[in-house]
């Protein structure tokens, strides 16, 4: 169904384009319509790419639920393996709060904490005892006085965190690893235009944004030798954009014995990101997202 959906996506592109030389309407420029053809391209090698078969067990696991593509399934996978439940979750760059890595912990029996630059789409108050949100500009020199502060209520300890803010990742990373935060599971976005064993770090700016080049964040090499320093091991990215990367203390490597241990056997690698065409009806709306915290008990 998938292919020939594709097929007339590319019949009916192919056929603006030359309505855009026919009549010169449809398209204001023959620009634009090489343009929208590209996208139907990027569309189609994002179903390839996507439906891939998976090499190991955790890639076979991957699927979405509110995280931006196929995260959900590994983390609970991981998790399954590692038999843990009910504790606390750090997610620094948590977005609007409907698409992210730990909106599927807090539903499913997780106290999560939640930081970004920008504000939640729904009421941030809305389950304090379950979801703390500070509206914050993280940096690598105060990241850890601010976690610190917002998980001193918080009993459960943190056994999962993930950091996405395209850019200093790595840093801040580093930051909470010196400082003692040690969690069963750590998620960080690398840049997947660098295959192992190649190191690329950005330099570090505290304010710094992405411009949309590829000259930011690090490398899946450089976090796995900032891991290696900790007894931290890679057991996945991704597999349908390559982009997050999941590493596991030393205590949990036991039950992924599966896994190979290269981590060019894991590395994805730079792909069109599905999520721009697929899963569209799966993005929830705020109400809906308030009313499923809110509900939590």
């Amino acid at each position: 169904m998938r292919i020939s959906g594709v097929i007339k996506r590319l019949k009916s592109n192919f056929r603006g384009w030359i309505e855009a030389h026919a009549e010169g309407t449809k398209f204001a420029t023959e620009r634009e319509a090489l343009h929208h053809l590209q996208l139907t391209s990027d569309y189609m090698m994002s179903l390839l790419h996507a439906q891939r078969v998976p090499r190991t067990a955790l890639e076979a696991s991957a699927k979405k639920v509110f995280s931006q593509t196929d995260e959900d399934g590994i983390t609970l996978e991981i998790l399954r393996r590692i038999g843990l439940d009910g504790k606390t979750c750090l997610e620094i760059g948590c977005g609007n709060g409907l698409e992210n890595n730990t909106l599927i912990l807090l539903a499913t029996g997780w106290h999560a904490i939640w930081i970004d630059g920008l504000d939640l789409a729904f009421d941030a108050q809305v389950n304090p005892q379950r979801l703390v949100h500070s509206r914050s500009f993280v940096t690598r020199e105060n990241v850890c006085q601010l976690v610190a502060k917002l998980s001193e209520n918080h009993k459960p300890l943190i056994e999962y965190i993930s950091i996405d803010i395209d850019g200093n990742d790595g840093y801040l990373t580093e930051e909470l690893l010196k400082n003692s935060f040690h969690p069963s599971v750590f998620v960080v976005e690398i840049n997947e235009v660098f295959p192992p064993p190649i190191v690329f770090r950005q330099n570090y700016v505290e304010t710094h944004v992405w411009d949309h080049t590829r000259n930011y964040g690090w490398s899946l090499q450089a976090f796995i030798e900032l891991f290696n320093q900790y007894g931290y091991r890679l057991v996945a990215c991704n597999p349908h954009t390559g982009v997050n990367a999941f590493f596991v203390r030393k205590d949990h490597v036991g039950h992924f014995a599966d896994i190979p241990l290269d981590p060019n056997e894991l590395f994805v690698g730079r792909s069109i990101h599905p999520y721009k065409f697929r899963d569209q009806k799966l993005r929830f709306d705020p109400a809906t997202i308030e009313h499923l915290i809110a509900s939590l008990k």
